[in-house]
């Protein structure tokens, strides 16, 4: 993982001096960080070369080493370089990206059980328990209905990007879907999946003022309020249940119910003349 941060994100590019990522990844020699360079190289994850040249700053003749990584198109996560640098056990935070590997998409919850996880992993089970323990007690996970969900604030959830949408608005919904998301991981609530339909309604009928200027606004100002997502989540819904299925349940508390069933009567409408045409 330090690898990858210390490269060029484009195009995978890294020059980064084994004496460094010793540093960084704790481990006590460069001939290790060499043996799994190597591995990486073998497995087609990265390319290396090595230029011998005079090193005048250290007097001496010198190897420096070029990495590029091989950057995916598909089957990938993303997660923020602040891992990197969390105070938890760095087997833990490689156990933490593995299993977000496993989480269904668009999300951070995986129905696996340990047995599972164990086999997908090719770890024992012994060892994933051990880790499992290890992230819930550290607060990184949160097991509900047999539900494991990452919290960790830097495994980044990915949403789905929705045909056909304005661009700006596909944007704002998802910035306000991670507000809801935000709310729910920081209570230990497993918070429900990205629905680009429920979100655009959320946005149209209340909840379409940037939420950065209402934060800017006067704490007591009435409207300011009113339109906040962050401050009715608070106010409307302030017990959660252990794990929110749909973002239906929000809709229901954070906008007007008439106003809520009158677009969802309209949409069944629709879908049914299209259906019966």
């Amino acid at each position: 993982m330090w690898l990858l941060y210390k490269s060029n994100c484009r195009t995978g590019e890294s020059h980064v001096l084994r004496k460094t990522l010793c540093n960084v990844t704790g481990l006590k020699n460069e001939d290790t960080i060499s043996k799994y360079t190597n591995k990486f190289k073998e497995l087609e994850l990265l390319d290396k070369y090595s230029i011998k040249g005079y090193n005048e700053e250290a007097g001496r003749i010198s190897t420096s080493i070029t990495y590029t990584i091989n950057i995916p198109t598909m089957n990938w996560v993303r997660f923020d370089a602040s891992l990197l640098t969390e105070e938890i056990p760095n087997k833990l935070k490689a156990f933490l990206v593995l299993l977000k590997c496993l989480c269904l998409n668009n999300t951070n919850a995986t129905f696996y059980s340990k047995n599972k996880i164990a086999q997908l992993l090719n770890m024992d089970r012994g060892t994933v328990s051990k880790y499992m323990e290890m992230a819930i007690k550290e607060g990184k996970v949160i097991e509900i209905n047999k539900v494991f969900f990452i919290t960790d604030v830097n495994i980044i959830v990915d949403l789905p990007h929705v045909k056909d949408s304005f661009t700006f608005l596909d944007g704002i919904t998802r910035e306000k879907y991670k507000i809801i998301h935000d709310y729910c991981v920081e209570r230990n609530v497993v918070p429900p999946p990205y629905d680009y339909k429920l979100m655009e309604i959320l946005y149209l009928y209340r909840y379409n003022r940037p939420e950065p200027d209402l934060e800017a606004a006067i704490s007591n100002e009435t409207e300011a309020n009113y339109y906040s997502l962050k401050y009715n989540l608070s106010k409307l819904c302030p017990n959660l249940p252990e794990q929110v299925h749909s973002l239906q349940y929000f809709l229901t508390s954070l906008i007007n119910r008439k106003i809520y069933k009158e677009r969802f009567a309209q949409e069944e409408v629709k879908e049914k003349v299209e259906l019966y045409l």
